[in-house]
């Protein structure tokens, strides 16, 4: 199932709305020789037991800071460490059903769908749904959180069904609570438009898009990524639906608005001209879709470094287009050339003049072409060679159109050399 940025919540922090915790443990009375004897070992007891219950809150608080920053760096192993000890510290200093323990639960399983264990995250999550749903409410904006993400681990497992539910309740407990235009109601919807474009469910897709594309411009504002995320998705929808015309232009706000946000030079930026790019090629649109390509060339070098994989990838399908254009030319010149030979005296000879000019013209365009692919393939195929190498799938495909591309401009030995790869990597 390929992904498309789904997003797992707005926030991920304390679900606690204060310090609502009781702490049972180690707290010291000291007795004092008071009148009031038993009152007064109560009353530092109670001291105590507060003065240790926000020690506990505060080392809660400084964990929950510590597994948002090693989860939003991508330290998911670390991240998890840091949300077990957060759970066993909310279990023994609060209580096993206390909204803090269902909010390391909820940690936990976000760590574990994000590694890809989505068993451990269901059970997680579900234990953090019924800690809430009992401690608060079952219509608590809190619980919209835990049913959001569990939503998304469904989504994974590939039940579309219940993550549908699961969403669905999570947009209704945000529209009870904060109205239909709120930034988190606009999150449900995207949720739900990722599910649907998923289901090929296109027009409840468009329209979820679309309202959670509305709100977020009018509460996070039009220059956001969660807004560029859900216009490129739309995008996607809309050029699957076949209204390319459409699609172009969400794809040039996706791209204006990640322009702005992160500079030329960003993975996100580079994603929207791959996928400006890949519209071009869909519409035969090669002029337009080799600059997209080629600007994509110029932010993955400068991002990973020349001699990454993925720019060979995007050498590749600049290199592609540049092919394409040139079997393009050389099957109209062979068309021609055909068309000439069954000329007869009749035609006369300035028809075989021109058609003569345009062979010629023909020929030289592909050439060009030809001209302009072969060296993005050889350096694609250069850093593959010195990274992923072997038999991997991009690996084949790059010796097949070096081949044909060697056969094409009469490299005849070059071309049975990538012929000879292919076969060892079968």
């Amino acid at each position: 199932m390929c992904r498309k940025l789904l997003v797992t919540a707005l926030y991920l922090g304390s679900i606690s709305l204060g310090s609502m915790s009781v702490f049972v443990g180690n707290a010291h009375a000291y007795v004092k020789a008071t009148e009031n004897g038993l009152r007064s070992i109560t009353s530092q007891q109670n001291e105590a037991i507060n003065e240790t219950t926000a020690i506990a809150e505060q080392i809660w608080d400084n964990l929950t800071v510590e597994f948002v920053n090693h989860f939003e760096e991508g330290r998911y192993a670390r991240a998890a460490v840091t949300a077990r000890t957060a759970y066993e510290l909310a279990e023994s200093s609060f209580g096993p059903n206390h909204i803090n323990t269902a909010d390391s639960m909820l940690k936990l399983g976000i760590v574990a769908e994000t590694l890809g264990d989505l068993p451990t995250a269901k059970q997680q999550m579900l234990k953090a749904l019924t800690i809430l749903e009992n401690q608060l409410s079952p219509t608590h904006v809190d619980v919209a959180v835990v049913l959001t993400n569990l939503a998304n681990v469904y989504f994974e497992g590939n039940e579309p069904k219940v993550s549908e539910q699961y969403h669905l309740r999570a947009l209704n407990i945000r529209r009870q609570a904060n109205g239909d235009t709120d930034a988190s109601v606009a999150q449900s919807l995207y949720n739900l438009a990722v599910l649907y474009d998923d289901l090929l469910e296109y027009k409840k897709a468009i329209e979820n898009y679309q309202t959670a594309i509305e709100i977020w411009e009018q509460t996070i504002g039009p220059a956001h990524p969660y807004v560029a995320n859900a216009l490129n998705n739309l995008a996607n929808v809309y050029l699957a639906s076949g209204k390319m015309d459409v699609a172009e232009g969400l794809h040039y706000r996706s791209l204006a608005i990640r322009k702005q946000i992160y500079g030329n030079v960003h993975a996100e930026v580079a994603r929207s001209l791959i996928n400006l790019g890949a519209l071009y090629v869909k519409q035969n649109n090669y002029e337009k879709a080799k600059p997209a390509y080629a600007e994509a060339v110029n932010v993955a070098e400068k991002l990973f470094g020349p001699s990454h994989p993925q720019v060979a990838m995007l050498l590749y399908s600049l290199a592609n287009i540049y092919h394409i254009q040139g079997r393009m030319d050389r099957n109209e010149e062979e068309e021609l050339a055909i068309q000439k030979v069954s000329y007869d005296d009749s035609q006369g000879k300035a028809d075989t003049v021109e058609l003569n000019s345009q062979i010629s013209d023909l020929h030289k365009s592909s050439q060009a072409y030809f001209s302009k692919a072969l060296p993005l393939y050889e350096r694609a195929l250069e850093i593959l060679d010195s990274t992923i190498g072997g038999s991997h799938p991009a690996m084949t495909a790059m010796l097949t159109e070096l081949a044909l591309l060697y056969k094409s401009v009469g490299r005849t030995s070059e071309a049975e050399l990538m012929q000879v790869r292919l076969n060892k990597t079968h």
